[in-house]
Order: C-alpha cells, then structure tokens, then sequence
C-alpha cells in the first residue's frame, strides 16, 4: 500500500481519512469520540453544493442528511467515496467532523472513527485543514505531550489516534490558534457554479 503523505496527502487527508483508515499505512489524525455533542452541533447552509479544488484536481459534493449532518462525495484522481460530516464550533471556530457514511453496519469489530478538519467559509471559498500527522507523530515519537489533557497513541498502522473523550478534545481544540503547527497544510476549494 502506498503512504498517503505530502501533497497528495493535504486533500486525500480530508475526505477519505475514514473511509482509508483501513486501507492505508498511516499518515492520519483520527479520533475515537466525535468533537461534537448535542449542544455544539451547528448547520450552515452554504456548506452545500458542489465544491472543486484546482490545485488537486479534486471535487467534493456536499448534501444535507439526517439529524443536521452532511453527505459528502469526494473524487480524486486516485480515490473516491463517501463519508458523513457534522458541522460543530468551538469557541468562534468551526470544525467539519468526518465519519464513515451513516446508515452502514461495517460489522461488530469495525469501529467508526473521526476526522476533523477545520472549516473556513467565506462566499464562493472554502478551505478546509486537517490536523497535521507530522505534529502529532513527532510528539507520539518523542513522548512529548500534545498539550491540555489531550492524549493519542500510534494504532497499527502507524496513524495517530486521539483517544481523549469529547470533552477534552473539544478543549484542547479551543487552544489551537489557526497558526498552530497543530494544523496541516489547507485545501482551498471554489463553489461550482
């Protein structure tokens, strides 16, 4: 299997980070609990439509779904799927949470996991970045701590995994200044018209 890492990584990172974890040898920030709860659930209409990253040759579809969440499609040169996302804010910030599609029973031993990416809308743009795996594989490597009360491991195939509840995910997110090395590189996607 080939390493998702570099600049293929940036988009491929964003939408097909669950639907790969199986698949790939690591390079992705996932997370156990969502970094949503009932109360920070958030809806933004003009998350929907259809959205084209240029530098990537990557396109996404976004649709409303059950419960205020969103069906995403993604197609890039090298993969395509789908996932489902909740919008959720923290502090002035927004996140897209990603998880396998709703709806899918993957069987008694698969466990849905979490990718977030960051959400910055304004008109017909959108980027979107994900936690960069770089960061949080240097500090899993090297023992240093992630900051806050956040805790991750390596799974077995090498992608970092959060594994602190909501709660403190959610805190540990309120500290993160969008210049935070936390972050991985954006993709900035227009609205198809």
């Amino acid at each position: 299997m080939v390493r998702i890492c570099g600049h293929m990584r940036r988009t491929l990172a964003l939408f097909i980070a669950i639907v790969a974890a199986a698949a790939c040898s690591g390079c992705l920030v996932l997370s156990l609990e969502p970094a949503y709860d009932d109360e920070s659930l958030g809806w933004d209409p003009d998350l929907i439509g259809a959205w084209h990253d240029v530098d990537d040759n990557a396109s996404v579809k976004i649709e409303a779904a059950e419960w205020r969440s969103y069906r995403l499609h993604y197609e890039h040169p090298s993969e395509k799927g789908d996932v489902t996302g909740f919008l959720t804010i923290v502090g002035d910030d927004h996140y897209l949470d990603l998880m396998p599609p709703r709806g899918e029973d993957r069987g008694s031993f698969l466990l849905p996991a979490h990718a977030l990416l960051r959400v910055d809308l304004a008109g017909d743009g959108l980027v979107l970045t994900p936690l960069s795996y770089d960061w949080f594989a240097d500090r899993l490597r090297s023992g240093r701590l992630l900051g806050g009360a956040l805790s991750a491991v390596f799974d077995q195939k090498q992608n970092a995994l959060i594994v602190s509840p909501t709660s403190r995910l959610r805190a540990w997110l309120r500290t993160q200044p969008k210049e935070s090395m936390a972050w991985g590189a954006p993709a900035t996607f227009v609205r198809v018209k």
